[in-house]
């Protein structure tokens, strides 16, 4: 493995063969200070690796991104809850790690961090496809859920003023999060209607953040997993979400490819726990 000491000891002995060569001192500075801070960033980057179970364990501590949503990662009065948040503590707790959660809204920035060795877990349900898979690895699926399209009712709406069927989708615009995973199955959906529906993504919100914009009237409609549009509806009462996207699909968290150890041991922690009595206490505080 490259070192940085090692490459910046090279980059000297240039430096010193440059002046044997009579190079002017801004000549050298620029030309070498350039070389020296791309190579460093690049050894940096190469040298940088995911955390597997084994680091995780001696270093004490898991770190794991989620969203800033009601079930995922949430702070109000000093408390912090989520879905997602309950679950993977349970996981550190049964690794007697600690658990340093941090926020990310948008999945793309997510993966990018994970890949670069910043953060060893996405927790943020990814519907379990062949398309995820040839990028990263997924756990063992924790839900079972579908998409659905999220629409404003007004008082005097009539059947006939809101989508109703995926055929008059066609040349409208659907608004979904940043890098959303729903932006594939709209694609798809594309051409299974032979239209085109025109996605805008709105980068830095999360799914909760887009179906209280439909409900406020600022945005027409989004995309929203199913069982968390049926928790929303009861907040959000003058909305509609009876149009599924898709069929049901499973849904699990991502772990960068070099974490085989780390996949191992929650998914089998995710095998155990599911079904549980703790299980559908957190479940049912945030899905009923």
């Amino acid at each position: 493995m490259i070192k940085i000491k090692d490459y910046i000891i090279h980059v000297l002995d240039f430096i010193w063969f440059l002046k044997l060569r009579r190079k002017t001192q801004i000549e050298i500075g620029l030309g070498t200070l350039a070389v020296l801070f791309a190579g460093i960033a690049l050894i940096y980057s190469l040298n940088k690796k995911a955390h597997d179970l084994p680091d995780i364990l001696k270093s004490g501590r898991i770190t794991v991104l989620t969203d800033g949503s009601s079930i995922g990662f949430s702070k109000k009065d000093g408390n912090v809850s989520g879905f997602q948040y309950e679950l993977i503590k349970a996981f550190a707790d049964s690794l007697g790690v600690e658990l340093v959660i941090s926020e990310e809204n948008d999945l793309k920035n997510a993966i990018v961090a994970l890949k670069t060795g910043d953060y060893d877990l996405i927790a943020m349900m990814v519907p379990v496809t062949t398309e995820w898979k040839k990028d990263v690895i997924l756990s063992t699926p924790i839900l079972t859920s579908r998409q659905v399209l999220v629409q404003q009712l007004k008082p005097d709406s009539v059947p006939a003023k809101i989508i109703s069927k995926h055929q008059q989708l066609n040349n409208d615009t659907i608004y979904i999060p940043g890098d959303s995973p729903f932006k594939m199955r709209l694609l798809h959906l594309s051409d299974e209607i032979a239209g085109t529906i025109h996605i805008e993504e709105m980068k830095g919100l999360n799914a909760e953040q887009m179906v209280r914009l439909v409900s406020e009237g600022k945005i027409k409609n989004t995309i929203c997993d199913e069982l968390f549009a049926l928790k929303l509806k009861k907040e959000y009462t003058n909305l509609d979400i009876s149009v599924p996207i898709g069929f049901e699909q499973q849904q699990a968290w991502i772990l960068n490819p070099k974490s085989k150890k780390l996949q191992e041991k929650l998914d089998e922690f995710l095998s155990d726990f599911i079904g549980t009595t703790e299980y559908w206490n957190i479940y049912r505080k945030y899905y009923n």
